[in-house]
């Protein structure tokens, strides 16, 4: 996302390569990153959550994109160029894209690393989920062991 001295998204393109991602270099000390932060991540990505005021959000799925199947590479791009007031919110924590199977199965096997980069048990920041009734995981010929 390009964006202005305020965190206003000025233009949105959906995993920009080359040319078009150097385009979308911003200063990321708007957002809160110190100036040496700021040097190694001069990109916005979305993260693909969104916030919307109901009104704007039925005006947008109604009358404006009413054939639109997908917020990141259809709405919220043109919804930048269109006037609407889009800002930015700085997530500056652990989070992969997990668009793909590969990106999806490289993920969950960095969570196996030593430590991790992500942990589920942090006792001061505990994570509530719904119960889940299944089976517990079978490992059937293999050998499990720990690599250092």
């Amino acid at each position: 996302m390009k964006i202005d001295n305020k965190g206003r998204v000025l233009s949105f393109s959906e995993k920009p390569k080359g040319e078009e991602l150097k385009r979308m270099e911003v200063d990321t000390t708007v957002l809160g990153l110190s100036k040496e932060e700021a040097e190694k991540k001069p990109y916005i990505a979305s993260m693909g959550g969104y916030i919307f005021k109901k009104e704007i959000l039925l005006n947008l799925l109604r009358w404006r994109f009413p054939t639109a199947n997908d917020f990141g590479s259809e709405i919220i791009p043109a919804s930048s160029v269109k006037k609407f007031f889009i800002k930015t919110y700085l997530f500056n924590d652990y989070w992969e894209d997990i668009g793909t199977i590969k990106s999806f199965f490289e993920a969950n096997l960095a969570l196996t690393g030593h430590p991790p980069r992500f942990s589920f048990y942090d006792a001061t920041k505990p994570m509530y989920t719904s119960r889940r009734n299944l089976p517990p995981s079978k490992f059937d010929k293999c050998k499990v062991r720990l690599l250092r």
